[in-house]
C-alpha cells in the first residue's frame, strides 16, 4: 500500500470527512491509509478534537469564568472518553461507509507489525510477571 498514490482531500473536504461525511471514491485510498497507518489513533483523536471545537464558544456565555471553563472541559473530557471508546467501531463505519468491507481496518492493522506487536506483548507480560510474582 506504501506504493499507491494517496489523493489527499483539501481542508473543507477534511473538515466534512472529520464531521462524518463521505469523500470522493479517489480518496478511498487515502481513507484506507488514515484508518490503517501507524498514527490512526492520533488521527481519530484529531478528528475528535475539531468535532469537539464549537464547544469553546461556550466561553461566550455570560457568567463567571471559572463556570464557563468548567462546562467547556466537562463537554471535552465526556467527548474525548466517547470517542475513544468507540474509535475501533467509528473507524470501521468509516471504511464500511467508502465502500471497504467491514473488519478490514483491524485486519490490516493486525498484519501491519508483528515483530512490535510481539515485543509489546512480552514487555507486558515481563512487567506483570515481575509485579505479580509472590
Amino acid at each position: 500500500m506504501s506504493g499507491v498514490v494517496r489523493d489527499r482531500p483539501g481542508p473543507v473536504r477534511w473538515l466534512w470527512y472529520a464531521i462524518g461525511g463521505r469523500l470522493p471514491d479517489r480518496f478511498r485510498h487515502w481513507v484506507l491509509w488514515d484508518l490503517t497507518c501507524r498514527t490512526w489513533v492520533f488521527r481519530h483523536l484529531a478528528r475528535s478534537l475539531v468535532l469537539l471545537a464549537p464547544w469553546w464558544l461556550l466561553m461566550l456565555v455570560p457568567g463567571p469564568l471559572s463556570l464557563r471553563f468548567s462546562m467547556v472541559t466537562l463537554a471535552y473530557i465526556t467527548g474525548l472518553y466517547f470517542a475513544m471508546s468507540f474509535m475501533e467501531h467509528a473507524s470501521e463505519r468509516r471504511l464500511v461507509k467508502h465502500g471497504y468491507p467491514a473488519g478490514l481496518n483491524r485486519r490490516i492493522r493486525e498484519e501491519a507489525e508483528p515483530h512490535d506487536r510481539a515485543e509489546v506483548v512480552a514487555m507486558y507480560a515481563a512487567y506483570h510477571d515481575q509485579r505479580y510474582d509472590p
